[in-house]
This record gives C-alpha cells, sequence and structure tokens, in this order.
C-alpha cells in the first residue's frame, strides 16, 4: 500500500515535462492568438470546424484588431537562436478576405513600418485601430 504514493508521485515528477503553457486568446472571424508552449511560439490562426491554418507564424508580439482588419507586429523566428528581436514585421489581415486549404496567403506582408503606414491610408484603415494587445517579455 505505501508503494501507491511512491508509484503516483514518480508518475507525476515525470509527465510533469509533458505539461505546457498553451496560451489561445479569440480576435475575431475564428482568428486567434495561439502559443503552444511559450510566448515565443506566438502566432495568429485560423480556426474552423476543418482545422487550423497558421496565417502569422512566430513570433507574433502586439495584435490590434476590429470588424475590418487585424494587424500584428512579429519578430520574425529564426532557429534555433528563436526570435530576431531587431527586425520588426508587419501585418494586416483584412477580414473580408475567405480563409481556405488552397487560400491560405490572406496576410498582407512582411511590411516594414514605411510600407504598413503607407498601406494602412491606401486601405483607409482608421486611426482608432491600434495595437491593443501586446506580450512585453518578447517584445
Amino acid at each position: 500500500m505505501k508503494q501507491l504514493p511512491v508509484f503516483f508521485y514518480c508518475i507525476l515528477f515525470f509527465s510533469t515535462g509533458c505539461l505546457r503553457h498553451e496560451y489561445k486568446k479569440p480576435l475575431c472571424n475564428n482568428y486567434f492568438l495561439y502559443a503552444y508552449a511559450a510566448d515565443e511560439d506566438m502566432c495568429i490562426i485560423y480556426a474552423d470546424k476543418y482545422g487550423a491554418i497558421d496565417i502569422i507564424g512566430p513570433t507574433v508580439f502586439s495584435v490590434g484588431y476590429d470588424k475590418n482588419y487585424i494587424i500584428a507586429k512579429q519578430h520574425p523566428a529564426i532557429y534555433p537562436e528563436r526570435e530576431n528581436t531587431h527586425i520588426t514585421n508587419y501585418f494586416i489581415i483584412a477580414l473580408n478576405t475567405p480563409v481556405s486549404w488552397k487560400n491560405q496567403n490572406v496576410a498582407m506582408g512582411p511590411l516594414n513600418e514605411k510600407q504598413f503606414i503607407e498601406w494602412k491610408q491606401k486601405l483607409k484603415i482608421a486611426d482608432t485601430l491600434h495595437f491593443s494587445i501586446t506580450f512585453d517579455d518578447v517584445k
């Protein structure tokens, strides 16, 4: 009978390596901020009843959205060193663009800051749309 607690603690100890920090936050129109293991894995996915599609890969560190657009900032992941914080890419996702397995390239980008500002003006994206979600630890 005394072996049961020892066995239980051994199983608990060895299984803790399988526990992950998963983060999933709904944005809008089936788009989510998603990280499997750590904030460095943060990306934007599109998920529906058929599965999920990566739209913008790691490391997304700042996002804003309204009923028409999602805007995002990303440090491109360079493995094995993780993200490159010296480079910031900008992305724009028009929410009226249909997403499917055949049409996964719905994000405009990567853009530099100047291109991003120009496209915001061309698309008439409201000035009130700003980066409202930011992950400071990977910024």
